[in-house]
């Protein structure tokens, strides 16, 4: 293979249009990292690898440099889709999110093999659990803190041993109500719980895991604005995932 050209499997985390036949693709690859690829007449019905170039697609691609970072598209191979994520626009709004936020968390440089590997898995089960959706979120959430080094501490306590009733966004703490921060979320021991649960467990068994709705529903009043202190900003797939379920609900 020439000096030149590259050959990885990469999952497209984001499309956007370039002229009128053509796209600009985001790849997350867990050796090569963030990528972007200028897809050249890929909008076209009969262009072969447009089924392997469209968001949330895990393929097998071939690739030019043109320069660091950024590569034209020779050839893609479609390995996997999430069809069912593509046939739910709830669950295509999940999809979305999480793969905006990996591709935030992810910088130009870096190997992303742990950040493709959590999409991936998270992803799948989405596809064979789908009523589990706001419990996966939250998982994901969680293990992206993780992967990011900024994990949030949830012992039932507040440090100066009276019990904890808030959680401190910018501390990543737990807090009684007379030490609180400004920015404190109120929280209940069944949420404390499950997000002790998650932390401590492996990410198949966190994913797989059974609980309330209710209350997998209220972890997002924790997880989004940490998320947001310590990142800068969400993605805006949030926004659009959260109007989405709630016109559908």
């Amino acid at each position: 293979m020439a000096e030149n050209t590259l050959k990885i499997n990469a999952i497209v985390v984001q499309a956007s249009q370039s002229g009128e036949n053509d796209k600009i693709l985001t790849l997350l690859s867990p050796e090569a990292g963030k990528l972007s690829v200028i897809a050249k007449g890929i909008r076209s019905l009969k262009h072969q690898s447009r089924n392997a170039c469209g968001v949330l697609c895990y393929s097998s691609f071939v690739l030019k440099k043109i320069k660091d970072g950024f590569y034209s598209l020779v050839s893609a191979e479609l390995s996997e889709s999430f069809r069912t994520l593509s046939e739910d626009v709830v669950l295509l709004s999940y999809g979305a999110y999480f793969a905006d936020l990996t591709r935030m968390c992810v910088q130009n440089g870096m190997e992303a093999a742990e950040e493709v590997r959590l999409l991936l898995n998270t992803l799948y089960v989405l596809c064979k659990k789908p009523q589990n959706a706001p419990l996966i979120k939250a998982v994901f959430e969680f293990k992206i803190m993780e992967l990011c080094g900024i994990v949030p501490e949830f012992s039932p306590q507040c440090p100066c041993g009276k019990g904890g009733t808030h959680f401190c966004v910018s501390e990543g703490e737990i807090r009684c109500g007379e030490h609180k921060s400004h920015d404190a979320v109120l929280v209940n021991a069944p949420q404390i719980k499950i997000c002790k649960y998650i932390l401590e467990s492996s990410l198949r068994d966190a994913l797989f895991c059974e609980y309330d709705e209710k209350i997998s529903v209220s972890l997002s009043a924790l997880t989004e604005p940490f998320l947001a202190f310590h990142l800068g900003n969400l993605p805006n797939s949030l926004n659009y995932l959260h109007q989405i379920v709630k016109k559908i609900s």
